[in-house]
């Protein structure tokens, strides 16, 4: 009995270490929680900002909604900027001018297995952004305006059933939509 009891005791402990060394892994792996990685610097400043429900020219009528909420909520995490629609200092105007899927050709899998489809098809999800930050000259000219284009794009498997498919594109633009939000938080306020 005296054998077993040394190890027994060191089974829990030893999970225990290796948890709390995962942790500590995870911990400083580069990814945050936050809802805006990349942080604006307004250098001490506030500003009041609109971001309008985005245009969108694509014949998937939720993006322009999802783009929006994904843009404010990265910006969300900002000192000193706040979202004002009565009264604010700049606007942010963005425009859906694309969105595409691409349907791909079927390819028969040789397997026994039966997680893995008989056949498989990717295709790719890409989205096209313009975004316009706009705010009145300080010195009473033109006013200030920075456009930029943005574009990304996932690939990803289908199965034969539609249901899927719908679901799988769906979960594809999202991940396109929160790319771009990023990116939008990251570029458009820098030098403005």
């Amino acid at each position: 009995m005296e054998l077993n009891s040394p190890k027994s005791s060191r089974l829990p402990l030893t999970g225990l270490v290796l948890t709390f060394l995962a942790i500590v892994f995870l911990a400083g792996c580069g990814y945050t929680l936050t809802s805006s990685p990349y942080k604006l610097d307004l250098k001490g400043q506030t500003l009041r900002l609109s971001v309008p429900v985005a245009e969108n020219h694509s014949r998937i009528g939720r993006l322009g909604p999802a783009l929006t909420k994904a843009v404010i909520e990265r910006l969300s995490g900002t000192e000193g900027l706040y979202f004002d629609t009565v009264n604010p200092e700049a606007t942010l105007k963005l425009t859906i001018t694309s969105v595409a899927v691409g349907s791909g050709s079927w390819e028969p899998v040789e397997t026994t297995s039966r997680d893995i489809p008989e056949a498989s098809s990717s295709r790719t999800a890409a989205v096209s952004v313009m975004a316009t930050l706009s705010r009145p000259n300080p010195d009473g000219g033109a006013p200030l305006v920075k456009s930029s284009q943005f574009y990304n794009y996932r690939t990803y498997l289908v199965s034969r059933d539609q249901g899927q498919v719908e679901l799988q594109e769906a979960e594809a633009l999202d991940w396109v939509i929160s790319d771009i939000s990023q990116k939008i938080g990251a570029i458009m306020f820098n030098e403005f």
